[in-house]
């Protein structure tokens, strides 16, 4: 018989599943929104990250019992994953408490960069702080003078995907008992 618990993990797989999915079409859309240097291309970056945030969180999921079921580890997703690096979403989550601490980094009289796009280097002359910068050649972000490479992060979202996407086919084939869908995660 299905329990709760159960509902629960196939819900937060299915979840992850389209948080992956909308990660890889916001990341798609970097690109060609580059090619045409536009403003939107931040919108896709940044939609990007949020939809990583978001498998994430979903990941590191867990119930309320003595020996807690874990999303991340029904899915095999290592603690160490490139999609738990909580760096850039909590520059993203938290910008006006980071600002202060940047601002003490930098004088006064610093070029701000904000929304730049091609070669780092060519932005980088002077005093100049790159805020938001996205190279198309090396898929890296640059917000706020820290590098995140775009393509990692992408790749590690399809492999999850992927996974998450077994999971639910062989939930749906009945290769294993629903009953105890939480039971064989926690082994």
């Amino acid at each position: 018989m299905k329990k709760k618990k159960d509902l629960w993990i196939e819900m937060s797989i299915r979840e992850i599943w389209t948080q992956c999915h909308f990660a890889e079409i916001a990341f798609k859309n970097i690109d060609p929104k580059a090619k045409r240097p536009t403003d939107a291309v931040f919108s896709s970056i940044h939609s990007f990250l949020s939809h990583c945030a978001l498998v994430s969180k979903l990941l590191k999921a867990q119930d309320n019992t003595k020996t807690p079921t874990v999303i991340s580890n029904i899915l095999g997703v290592s603690d160490s994953s490139k999609i738990h690096n909580r760096t850039f979403r909590d520059h993203l989550d938290h910008y006006y408490e980071r600002l202060k601490k940047w601002i003490e980094k930098y004088d006064v009289d610093v070029n701000i960069g904000t929304y730049n796009i091609g070669p780092k280097d060519f932005f980088k002359g002077g005093k100049m702080l790159l805020v938001s910068h996205y190279d198309p050649v090396t898929e890296i972000f640059t917000f706020v003078d820290e590098d995140l490479n775009l393509r990692d992060i992408y790749e590690e979202v399809i492999d999850i995907k992927l996974k998450a996407d077994n999971w639910v086919n062989s939930l749906q084939l009945g290769l294993f008992d629903e009953s105890c869908i939480a039971e064989k995660s926690d082994a």
